[in-house]
């Protein structure tokens, strides 16, 4: 690879579409897209016309000679000033630009293409490039006025160059920041000028404040997507700004705000009725009566996901399973206080319910899943560390639900290959399972898993004491469409290894 590096690459194959016996030359009036990463040979090749390979700033000035028309170019490369002045003066077109891990390069290379083909700009994204200063944001603003799509990640952009993009992108719908050195001016001047905003993701600000939120919420109101990860200043006050003026809010994510309390979300359940998608990271001030209100004026919500909120018990999730009952996602991770009481209730309740993930809630036993194979029909299930749940449960819900195609059952030290039994029976179209570290599972219950399971992709066995290279090669040979199996490599006899060798991925035990 690196004599290939050395050399000046080829231009990029896109004959794919060429008719017998004839070969489809490059076209300068066709329009495609490229994917340039420093390891082609890793990337699966894709069905639309992406082409994904390698080039040097020699290859891309070849590209953009060749390829007028084009249209997405997404770098992630080692590149220099000169090949993005290329693509900037050949391809005029450009209308969505992603650059990711791009060395090589600095403003001057950016600014150049942006004063070229920024007009027809509608999608940029910039990350991990330590390059990118404001210099680059004032381009942006400056030239790209159709812009609709914008991620920028930069540990050097500051307050200025978001307000010129604020003031220059005034199309823009999309937005997602990472600026550790922007504050307030900033997020004040996207609400002031980006009225047409709908999708907001903040991320790791550390110097932005309620204040921030506020000329959001009154300059955007048509916001339906908002996201704040780790945006510690923060306080209550934000999300009631929000609730009251964008009334078309239908997702929320909020992951280490730990400022917000309870009444944040009570803002939320009192003003934003088409609520679909609630997402709580680590969120431990939020306690139980907030979802109170969010039972009772978020009726559509869809999807609910909960990552260590641990003031939050059943009756938080009674609230949600008696007023939200098109629920069809629940997520909960280490939900200590959270039991079988509130399965009862989403089993009454929520009849679409199709994927449930409780990982770490310890509270649960196998009443709560007789409950739920009864009343909700499940494709995906998650019970990793569910350490209260038996073979009864498992039982119960391979007899209940027929057509899960996902099963995550690892570190169930009570359960044994009478499950593995039962699921092999009931779960005929299971497609994808994690059992690892169950201590009880041997190679028996492998056997009856993968009789009735014919149709498994991927498997995970790792750290299952009573599984043995036998098991092992049960499930090699009866899994015709098995394409990852997850093991300890001292398990996998040699026979197996000649058998299964692109299928199997094992553990890393000498870190």
């Amino acid at each position: 690879m690196a004599a290939a590096a050395a050399a000046a690459p080829p231009m990029p194959h896109l004959d794919r579409a060429a008719s017998p016996g004839r070969r489809r030359r490059m076209s300068r009036s066709s329009n495609f897209s490229v994917h340039m990463s420093p390891f082609p040979l890793d990337q699966p090749g894709s069905d639309n016309e992406t082409e994904r390979t390698c080039l040097t700033d020699v290859g891309l000035a070849n590209l953009a000679r060749g390829c007028r028309r084009l249209e997405k170019l997404s770098l992630a490369c080692y590149i220099g000033d000169p090949g993005l002045i290329a693509i900037g003066e050949g391809c005029k077109l450009l209308s969505n630009l992603n650059l990711r891990f791009v060395e090589g390069t600095t403003d001057e290379g950016l600014i150049a293409l942006l004063k070229n083909c920024g007009q027809s700009l509608v999608s940029l994204g910039v990350a991990t490039c330590a390059w990118m200063t404001d210099a680059s944001l004032h381009a942006v603003g400056s030239h790209c006025p159709n812009l609709e799509i914008l991620s920028l990640e930069s540990d050097h952009t500051k307050n200025e160059g978001v307000i010129s993009v604020a003031k220059g992108c005034r199309l823009l719908k999309t937005l997602k920041l990472q600026c550790i050195g922007a504050g307030d001016e900033a997020l004040e001047a996207i609400g002031s000028y980006c009225s047409f905003l709908e999708s907001l993701s903040l991320n790791n600000f550390e110097r932005f404040t309620d204040r921030s939120l506020s000329s959001i919420a009154n300059g955007c109101k048509h916001l339906t997507d908002l996201i704040l990860n780790d945006c510690h200043l923060l306080t209550d006050r934000s999300l009631e700004f929000v609730a009251r003026s964008c009334k078309k809010l239908a997702r929320l994510k909020i992951n280490g705000c730990q400022n917000m309390e309870t009444a944040a979300l009570e803002h939320i359940g009192r003003w934003c009725p088409g609520l679909l998608e609630l997402s709580l990271i680590y969120c431990p001030r939020i306690r139980d009566s907030a979802f109170m209100e969010v039972g009772r004026g978020c009726s559509l919500l869809r999807s609910l996901h909960l990552v260590d909120c641990s003031r939050i018990s059943d009756d938080a999730l009674c609230y949600i399973a008696q007023g939200c009952k098109n629920l069809t996602e629940l997520s909960i991770r280490r939900g200590y206080e959270i039991g079988d009481k509130a399965l009862i209730s989403f089993a009454e309740n929520c009849k679409s319910l199709r994927e449930i993930t409780l990982q770490f809630c310890e509270r649960v036993s196998d009443a709560g899943l007789a409950a739920i194979a009864e009343g909700c029909p499940l494709r995906k299930l998650n019970l990793c560390g569910c350490q209260l749940i038996t073979d009864n449960g498992l039982t119960a819900i391979a007899r209940g639900c027929p057509d899960l195609v996902f099963l995550d059952i690892s570190v169930l030290r009570l359960i044994g290959d009478m499950a593995l039994a039962e699921i092999g029976e009931g779960c005929l179209q299971l497609k994808d399972i994690a059992l690892s570290h169950c201590p009880e599972v041997t190679d028996v219950g492998l056997g009856h898993l993968v009789r009735g399971c014919l149709l498994l992709q991927s498997c995970q066995i790792v750290y299952c004491r009573r599984v043995s290279s036998t098991g092992v090669a049960t499930i090699v040979s009866s899994c015709p469409k098995l394409k990852r199996l997850l093991v300890e490599e001292w398990k996998v006899s040699e026979r197996t290894r000649r058998r299964a060798g692109p299928v199997l991925s094992f553990l890393c035990t000498g870190l």
